[in-house]
């Protein structure tokens, strides 16, 4: 139980941290990518305050574009009829690739985009150019970011390691301090667990003495002792049997907690079983509870019968207890690599909020408190199934019935 528990804490604690470590590395990236494109697009905008006036200057002059491959930007100027008038480029055949992308583009649209072009990354600015508060032309300003665009790419490859790595260590630290902080409650329980068993067992002889004086009074006073009296000797060994089935069940689960149970393993002809059981429990059903059975045929198990057919008292009188009317079932069925035995019930239902709790020793439910009882009857059935490697599953709705499947690998 610990072991799974340091586990589910190790797993927890990681993926916290992975969660949080993930998301202030994306707001990291991203604040920082950011922080690099207002700064470039800064750049372009000094430019363009320095090469919109060539819009005037070359107005009336013969269209130049020169090339300077050195140069960290380029700039187009063109009039509001898309006429090419004066630029600056560094990359051969791009004024023909910004023309076509920028084609049906208003003239007086301000955008600022990235564009791909044979391997390259560039950032885009497009202004229009005024005069006299009318739209005389434009200007297609741009600068290359395959450097950056190539730096981010391996800062994603490298953040995503950092986390994959810093995960892992989280986890295996967490998994250590976790052990650390068990051991104290892990001696705690074990003690626990010590004195429930050694109380179990030492209760058994004084419970049995006291029983069976009950009974030699019983016999050798039974003519002196009165009507009250007699009724009271009968009452204290109820009591006394009811104590004795507590002490058995405790003990039951001390050894199942310690792993020291033993059991009288044989074949169980399991659908014979559940005929003979659902026989028993047809007769003692009242008139408002219809108790269906669906039960295969000829299937076998590996088991104690002893402690399977406590299994199926336990999960049956459950049912029968919170039921006042409607159907029971119980069925039998076998899959490829299952056996598969379930018992439904129309009662009262489990809240929702009780459902994690029901298997828990002595855990009874607002309703459940009202009858008689132990709350100890689930936390055996579950101490059965698992003794047998098999599974307990519950579904229930508040006020709609409750659904117990027991799974038993083959």
């Amino acid at each position: 139980m610990f072991h799974k528990t340091r586990k589910k804490l190790s797993l927890l604690y990681a993926t916290l941290f992975f969660l949080f470590f993930s998301f202030f590395l994306i707001i990291f990236y991203f604040a920082l990518v950011n922080l690099m494109n207002t700064q470039q697009l800064d750049e372009l905008e000094s430019h363009y305050e320095k090469q919109k006036y060539d819009f005037y200057a070359y107005m009336h002059e013969q269209q130049r574009l020169s090339y300077d491959p050195d140069q960290n930007y380029f700039y187009y100027i063109y009039t509001k009829d898309h006429n090419f008038v004066h630029g600056d480029e560094t990359y051969k055949g791009m004024q023909q690739q910004l023309e076509q992308f920028y084609s049906h583009s208003p003239i007086s649209e301000n955008s600022s985009v990235h564009f791909e072009w044979q391997e390259h990354y560039f950032l885009l600015l497009k202004k229009p150019i005024y005069e006299k508060h009318n739209v005389a032309g434009y200007i297609i300003l741009g600068k290359s970011i395959t450097l950056q665009k190539h730096f981010f790419q391996k800062t994603i490859q490298l953040l995503i390691l950092l986390t994959c790595i810093s995960t892992i260590l989280i986890g295996l630290l967490s998994y250590y301090m976790a052990r650390k902080a068990m051991v104290p409650i892990q001696w705690s329980f074990d003690k626990q667990k010590k004195f429930v068993s050694d109380a179990s067992h030492e209760l058994r002889t004084p419970l049995s003495i006291f029983y069976s004086s009950l009974e030699i009074l019983e016999l050798e006073e039974a003519h002196t002792l009165s009507p009250f009296s007699k009724e009271l000797v009968h009452d204290m060994k109820d009591e006394a049997q009811l104590m004795e089935a507590l002490l058995e069940k405790l003990l039951f689960l001390a050894r199942h907690d310690q792993q020291q149970w033993a059991q009288h393993q044989e074949v169980i002809p399991l659908s014979d079983l559940l005929k003979k059981i659902a026989i028993k429990f047809q007769k003692i059903m009242p008139a408002e509870i219809q108790f269906v059975t669906e039960i295969e045929e000829n299937i076998e198990f590996f088991g104690d019968i002893t402690k399977i057919q406590e299994l199926l008292y336990i999960l049956l009188d459950n049912a029968k207890l919170y039921t006042k009317k409607g159907p029971i079932s119980l069925s039998l069925i076998k899959e490829s690599n299952a056996i598969k035995m379930t018992v439904t019930d129309n009662g009262i239902g489990i809240p929702e909020h009780d459902l994690p709790l029901i298997f828990d020793r002595f855990y009874r439910g607002d309703v459940a408190r009202q009858r008689n009882g132990t709350g100890l009857g689930l936390a055996l059935a579950k101490a059965i199934v698992e003794q047998h490697s098999g599974k307990i599953i519950v579904s229930s709705a508040d006020s709609k019935g409750a659904s117990f499947q027991v799974i038993f690998p083959i």
